[in-house]
């Protein structure tokens, strides 16, 4: 997040948890707060800045954000049960019946620990919620369980699972229950049933509420759960925040907001909001409600100044399967059938592999096998079918899935290779058409070089395909007799390529200044690609990450024969000379796809990006615009030290396998916050909600 954006959304933060929704309130009240003189310059001089839009100093900025947030959406430390009563505006916590909701609630809210695991301490939070029932997210209970569904549930090798119910700010002795065995992982919903041993009468099971969260806009909350250090974000402000502990049991007060939908473990949620400071950690955590003492919601992420995520129990209590198990509801609400195609999914995928043995009926010296034949008839246009054994994935990003667990969109990679349309590849002009197309290319590019020149000759029809390779830079050159389409391969490991990723760059006499590292790249394949080509053809260029890097160079390198470029999830390649000469010689012929947030279009630092720009938004919307020269403090890039800070924590968890103690679904709690959006399975996915 560039400074211009971090102070829009703090500002739009500050609006928020504002007394009154008056930015210009906040500075009521300082002098009494125990701040120093300077401090209470810092904000209200802040405060005055951002009110009338004006850009604020980096101590400004810090002070608004530990001073003014902290105020407003405390972190309260637990004790014995209990909680200090916390100061304005939240200390009517303290009025008896409030107390009385929240002390009930805390005994029975816990730490997942994983005895014996050799980095994770604890996997996140989880509290109870019916006869020996744990509820947690299900990407909680997925760092030691296998399986989703109801079925074929099980423990990973070695990795077994308890509660403990402590884990105050002060030290305890552990008091684990284990974890028995996993009752359900939901296959649409970020929720896991866990079964413990030996609950009794100390830890009783919360009551969910059944209120719809419409009704329940602007409610007082508190988070309570276990909130872990973030070591990729601001370790200072995280400090202030929350006092330098981390780990233990805290009561985060706040207030609920609008539903949101987001997309988790491939589905689109809709998710009810709060504001509360929640970290890592804080996933599994129970919003409790103020004023009933029910259970609201089921955190399971956030974004830095933005919003927090929870599953609403009213979603949960319309899916009779979780009603029988024996969560405790404060009611009943009519069930739904929404998401029973999800759960036939689940249980398709938890049958066996081996196929049922057929029929057979004997008479005589004869044996008869009913066989079953099933006949398609299809009227219409001829469809492409994919490549057998089809990849769900690039190369890439499998391992690094591991850390988000969501499931590939098989069903998107296998709709856009049956739309394949070379014809619309070979059309000028942009078309949704010749996007999915280069999506494909962009998709098949990660199989062997058999798989694609098949596929490309075979099944798509092109004349002629080569599979070009140069060390670690690959694409291939496929041709019609209207065309040249030339696609580049991405790394084969995102987060080893971020780590080495330098910012060196090169001039160029004809284009301008570009990045030193994919510039030699290209130019090692460029003479080889130049003899596969026909010289009468023009050309499509298309790639994705670092391939689509590939594609930027070598469209200015053969701009006057480019007829059009398709682009997913590039990083950036040149300086402003650049972005002035790629908008000059090929304008709107150059498309740039960026999935949501994914990263790679954020770095590196000091680069700028070109073209015209098609951004997918979670809800499938999209905005569209043509890269034009902008001011460096307007960048949407990394700075550097932000870029510096990933490259980091990437090195750490390649060297240590160390990743942190909790995988949020989406947003900033997660290490690799948006590899999932780098993958082209959500690129092809997007792009068939367009065309």
């Amino acid at each position: 997040m560039n400074r211009a954006e971090h102070l829009r959304k703090l500002r739009k933060m500050l609006d928020q948890v504002a007394p009154g929704a008056a930015i210009e309130s906040f500075d009521s009240g300082l002098e009494s707060s125990g701040l120093s003189e300077d401090d209470a310059k810092l904000v209200t001089e802040g405060l005055d800045g951002l009110s009338r839009g004006d850009e604020i100093e980096p101590d400004q900025q810090h002070a608004l954000e530990a001073i003014v947030l902290k105020r407003n959406r405390p972190v309260v430390n637990i004790i014995e049960n209990d909680f200090s009563n916390p100061p304005h505006p939240w200390q009517h916590l303290g009025q008896a019946d409030i107390k009385r909701r929240l002390k009930q609630a805390i005994p029975s809210i816990g730490r997942i620990e994983l005895p014996g695991h050799p980095r994770l301490p604890y996997a996140g939070t989880g509290f109870v919620v019916g006869a020996n029932l744990l509820m947690t997210n299900r990407h909680v209970a997925e760092i030691f369980a296998n399986g989703f569904g109801l079925q074929q549930l099980t423990f990973k090798p070695n990795t077994p699972a308890a509660i403990d119910f402590r884990r105050e700010i002060i030290a305890s002795d552990p008091q684990l229950l284990n974890v028995k065995r996993i009752a359900m992982i939901h296959p649409f919903w970020d929720m896991a049933l866990l079964v413990v041993e030996g609950l009794s009468d100390d830890h009783p099971a919360l009551t969910l509420s059944v209120a719809h969260p419409d009704e329940l806009k602007e409610r007082e909350i508190a988070v309570i759960g276990y909130p872990a250090q973030d070591r990729r974000n601001d370790i200072k402000l995280q400090n202030e925040i929350f006092g330098g502990v981390f780990d233990v049991k805290r009561l985060q007060p706040g207030k609920l907001k609008t539903r949101r939908t987001i997309r988790s473990f491939g589905n689109l949620v809709n998710s009810v909001t709060h504001d509360a400071s929640t970290l890592g950690g804080n996933s599994g955590s129970a919003i409790v409600d103020l004023k009933t003492g029910e259970i609201l919601g089921l955190h399971f992420a956030g974004l830095y100044l933005d919003a927090n995520f929870a599953v609403p129990t009213y979603e949960l209590a319309r899916d009779q399967r979780i009603v029988q198990t024996g969560v405790q509801f404060s009611g009943s609400v009519p069930s739904t059938g929404e998401w029973d195609d999800v759960w036939r999914r689940s249980n398709m995928t938890e049958r066996t592999s081996a196929p049922a043995p057929l029929p057979v009926t004997a008479a005589g010296g004869s044996v008869t096998m009913n066989i079953p034949l099933q006949i398609t008839v299809s009227l219409g246009h001829p469809s492409v079918a994919p490549p057998a054994n089809l990849p769900t994935d690039p190369p890439e990003t499998r391992d690094e899935e591991g850390l988000f667990r969501r499931a590939t969109d098989e069903a998107a990679i296998r709709t856009a290779y049956t739309r394949f349309s070379r014809a619309s590849l070979e059309s000028s002009g942009f078309s949704w058409s010749a996007a999915l197309g280069s999506a494909v290319c962009s998709h098949l590019v990660y199989r062997d070089r058999h798989t694609v020149i098949d596929t490309m000759t075979n099944r798509f029809g092109f004349s002629d395909c080569e599979f070009v390779v140069n060390g670690a830079t690959q694409c291939f050159v496929a041709k019609s007799d209207a065309v040249n389409l030339v696609c580049f391969r991405g790394t084969e490991s995102t987060g080893d390529w971020l780590i080495n990723l330098r910012l060196f760059s090169i001039g160029d006499d004809t284009y301008g200044s570009v990045h030193r590292g994919f510039y030699f790249a290209f130019q090692s394949l460029k003479e080889t690609l130049e003899s596969l080509m026909d010289d009468d053809l023009p050309i499509v260029l298309t790639g994705h990450s670092l391939g689509g890097a590939l594609a930027t160079i070598a469209s200015a390198e053969w701009n006057s024969s480019v007829q059009a470029v398709y682009t997913f999830g590039q990083p950036a390649v040149g300086k402003r000379d650049f972005q002035e000469f790629v908008g000059t010689t090929l304008g709107a012929k150059f498309s740039r796809m960026v999935n949501d947030n994914d990263i790679v279009p954020q770095v590196p630092p000091g680069y700028r990006h070109v073209g015209k720009l098609f951004h997918f938004q979670p809800g499938g919307s999209l905005n569209e615009g043509i890269e034009a020269p902008i001011d460096a403090d307007e960048s949407p890039m990394m700075s550097k030290e932000e870029f510096e800070n990933y490259q980091e924590s990437l090195k750490q968890v390649s060297q240590t396998g160390d990743v942190p103690e909790v995988n949020e679904s989406i947003g900033q709690e997660s290490l690799f916050p948006n590899t999932t959006d780098h993958r082209m399975d959500q690129y092809m996915r997007q792009i068939l909600r367009q065309s």
